[in-house]
């Protein structure tokens, strides 16, 4: 899942490549350092740890509740790219996935997601005290991630024959 979850972030960043342009970010807001480190009680609230990121559960003195994730920056990461990842997960909108509110940047990168009242679908999937999903949604949620997938390629394809 992680596998198919990491082509098809690969693919929006591709796609979106082409239609963006540096310059300001104005979708999404900037948090401090400090307001990060607040919110999620001094990095107290680890929801969850893998080999690239680590997520905290946050919540800001205005009463949002948010998933904190922070950014480890691969070596050849530079400001340019996590701006541009920034831009993107900010235009990303559907009912199915987390929005990004917002971001800090510094020595150390932070992306501030809309927290999922009902859970992940990882962990609907893999949790035993989740109620589990049945075949007709897994297969659903399979399809549309396969719908998703076709249009950013086929948009992908219309872009290079553009530029050539």
């Amino acid at each position: 899942m992680e596998a198919l979850i990491f082509k098809i972030r690969l693919l929006l960043l591709a796609w979106f490549h082409f239609r963006s342009h540096s310059g300001p970010i104005s979708l999404v807001k900037h948090f401090s350092y400090k307001d990060i480190k607040k919110a999620t009680d001094g990095f107290r609230r680890v929801v969850y740890i893998s080999s690239k990121r680590v997520a905290y559960r946050a919540k800001f003195r205005n009463g949002h509740a948010a998933i904190v994730k922070e950014v480890r920056a691969a070596e050849d990461q530079d400001d340019t790219a996590f701006y541009r990842e920034v831009q993107l997960l900010g235009r990303l909108h559907h009912r199915h996935i987390a929005a990004l509110s917002g971001f800090s940047s510094g020595p150390k990168r932070f992306l501030v997601f809309e927290d999922m009242e009902k859970g992940s679908l990882k962990e609907h999937l893999s949790d035993p005290l989740k109620t589990p999903l049945n075949w007709r949604i897994r297969l659903q949620i399979a399809v549309g991630i396969a719908a998703a997938v076709k249009l950013l390629e086929h948009r992908d394809e219309e872009e290079a024959s553009i530029a050539k």
